[in-house]
């Protein structure tokens, strides 16, 4: 290999230039679950801690947020600037209930009439659990709340639910292991500050629920604001094939975790890493399936996982097979030809997530020509996003492929086996399909210690400023975001205020509940 092509392709995987830069380094989460592992939450540490956390800050601060912008960039920078005298950046802080403001109970109560009635009761039991997985169930809420305030109106491809839970580490295409958002259901066009409204919220929610100091909930919510801001004024200066390519892979974790954690914790990180790369097609074969007289069946687990035979629902089978030739006739023809070569062997219905649940969501069980050869994939009900009724109607007239269209704009790698079908019948409801496992994997926050919970923060607002620049005008944001942190308090200010007011709500959920306006199942925990 000539010398100049091998420096070209070192430079785009980020190697020997260092010119080029991946939106965090490889492998921060799985240093961030280094540091939390086994650390108590009341505070206890371990050494090292304190020059890890400086070294996580660092890492995911961009070392070019202030380079040069072209003589374009920096038009369209000067004009996102001048959107401040319009809607300054002290604006996006406020946040008061106004008069008039619906009952979030109606809200949800709405939502409930298109959705399963006997799985709905299960959606207040898991929002009820406490104000965070109230904030989780209720981006219809919210997204009333995002429509009063004023705004700049520099509209991306907008996730319409990003909260902190929905980002995780799932296989990409190369069968590498990246960091992304990974929920969809409600992506929309939309004002930026309405996903950034809803991040900084749940990590203000989620803060206090893990009992931070408000200090530390403060830090890490600004860490979170921060980092959209900086993170897109380098995308600002970064060319678009550039910003479109960039993501956080993982392939290098183990290296971050030497230089920041104890060894024993690196090891153990070492074993997490191994261990969600086992979470694939054949590991979920033994999770949810078993054979039965020679064949795999999915396993019952009722009410979150129920088989649906086609002998006890006549005309079933057909409806299902024909749904799946127009899944296949969504796909690109490379990716119909992989799939049109498995058989479906069993579906069953499967309760998924807080907000999704009552949505019809199906699980289908596809075998190849061996038994080591499985292919497990999830059908979710898209119903139209929670943000049409204020940012406008979705351009596609099937919600699925409204779904699998922001999902490959908003993500730097999505699933091959993204489609979509509109259901037969009298229903005829949208739907989108996507593989039910791929070395997917998240993080759980409630056991996260101050230190980790604000490095989070920082990646998650990275990611969302890197899947909002591949949509958006960069630099106008960033022109309007500005170079200090008065957008960064600004957020602050609103996710405290904010936080109030979820507590409030989940609260008014409670007593909907106390009183039977309601009916509520309590899973057992």
């Amino acid at each position: 290999m000539a010398k100049g092509e091998k420096q070209a392709k070192d430079k785009a995987r980020g190697k020997g230039t260092g010119k080029s830069q991946p939106l965090a380094p490889p492998g921060f989460m799985a240093a961030v679950q280094a540091i939390n592992s086994d650390m108590k939450k009341d505070g206890e540490r371990e050494p090292g801690l304190t020059s890890a956390r400086a070294e996580l800050r660092r890492a995911l601060s961009p070392r070019n947020a202030a380079k040069p912008l072209s003589e374009r960039s920096q038009t369209e920078y000067d004009r996102g600037a001048a959107l401040r005298e319009q809607v300054p950046l002290e604006a996006l802080g406020t946040w008061r209930a106004p008069e008039g403001r619906p009952d979030p109970v109606a809200i949800l109560e709405v939502q409930a009439a298109d959705r399963v009635a006997d799985l709905v009761p299960i959606r207040y039991g898991r929002m009820l659990v406490s104000p965070f997985t109230f904030l989780r169930g209720s981006a219809a809420v919210m997204a009333w709340d995002l429509a009063q305030a004023p705004t700049p109106d520099l509209r991306v491809q907008c996730c319409g639910d990003a909260h902190l839970l929905n980002f995780g580490s799932f296989a990409a295409p190369d069968r590498r292991l990246v960091f992304d958002l990974n929920d969809f259901d409600e992506t929309l066009p939309a004002p930026f500050e309405w996903d950034v409204k809803r991040l900084v919220a749940s990590f203000e929610v989620a803060g206090r629920d893990n009992g931070f100091a408000p200090r530390d909930t403060r830090r890490a919510v600004k860490a979170a604001a921060e980092s959209y801001r900086t993170w897109m004024r380098h995308f600002a200066a970064t060319g678009f094939l550039d910003t479109w390519f960039t993501r956080l892979d993982m392939q290098f974790v183990l290296e971050i975790i030497e230089r920041v954690a104890p060894k024993e914790l690196a090891k153990r990180s070492a074993k997490q890493v191994a261990k969600a790369r086992k979470r694939t097609n054949v590991g979920a074969l033994g999770r949810f399936a078993e054979q039965v007289d020679g064949a795999w069946r999915i396993k019952a687990e009722p009410p979150t996982i129920v088989r649906m035979r086609f002998e006890d629902h006549p005309g079933m089978e057909e409806i299902v097979l024909g749904a799946f030739e127009d899944y296949l006739a969504s796909m690109d023809p490379d990716r119909r030809a992989l799939v049109s070569r498995y058989r479906l062997e069993d579906m069953a219905r499967k309760v998924v997530g807080v907000g999704s649940v009552g949505t019809e969501a199906f699980m289908f069980l596809l075998m190849g020509d061996r038994d080591d050869d499985p292919l497990f994939l999830q059908v979710k009900q898209a119903l139209p996003s929670v943000l049409e009724p204020y940012a406008g109607a979705s351009a596609y007239d099937n919600h699925g492929q409204r779904v699998v269209v922001g999902q490959r704009i908003m993500q730097a790698a999505s699933d091959p086996f993204l489609g979509w079908v509109q259901g037969r019948g009298e229903a005829a409801r949208h739907f989108y399909l996507r593989q039910l496992r791929d070395m997917k994997g998240s993080f759980d926050v409630s056991v996260m210690i101050p230190e980790g919970f604000e490095g989070y923060a920082r990646i998650c607002g990275g990611t969302l400023a890197r899947a909002h620049a591949r949509s958006g005008h960069p630099a106008q944001i960033a022109g309007y975001l500005g170079d200090d942190d008065t957008f960064d308090r600004a957020l602050a200010r609103f996710a405290r205020a904010y936080a109030d007011q979820t507590e409030d709500d989940h609260r008014a959920l409670s007593d909907a509940a106390a009183v039977g306006r309601i009916h509520v199942v309590r899973e057992a925990s």
